[in-house]
């Protein structure tokens, strides 16, 4: 995620104007000090039946028609694009308990 996308996402969740979130200078905090690299990050959201983290399947075309698949479920399933996350590639090897893709 980029700043201009976090002012931005910030600035539709709270109403604010975007100056003002520029102004006030939001960032994204790292927790464990880690300096992370763009391979190490991925996008995901959540399988609505087991919850597990799936790969976005990306952009193409219509959102509305992108499908995501989750293999422990054997299932493709629809998804709002808000739902999208990014997390590091280790962190949802970790969760499913196999290699992230």
């Amino acid at each position: 995620m980029t700043q201009l996308q976090l002012n931005r996402q910030l600035a539709r969740i709270t109403g604010e104007p975007l100056g003002t979130l520029k102004a006030l200078g939001f960032g994204i905090l790292r927790p464990d000090d880690e300096e992370n690299e763009p391979e190490d990050i991925e996008l995901v959201l959540d399988c609505p039946f087991c919850r597990h983290p799936v790969p976005y399947p990306g952009h193409g075309g219509e959102v509305c028609d992108l499908l995501a698949e989750c293999a422990r479920c054997d299932l493709n399933f629809g998804f709002d694009p808000a739902e999208v996350y990014p997390t590091r590639r280790h962190d949802r090897s970790d969760r499913t308990g196999r290699d992230a893709c």
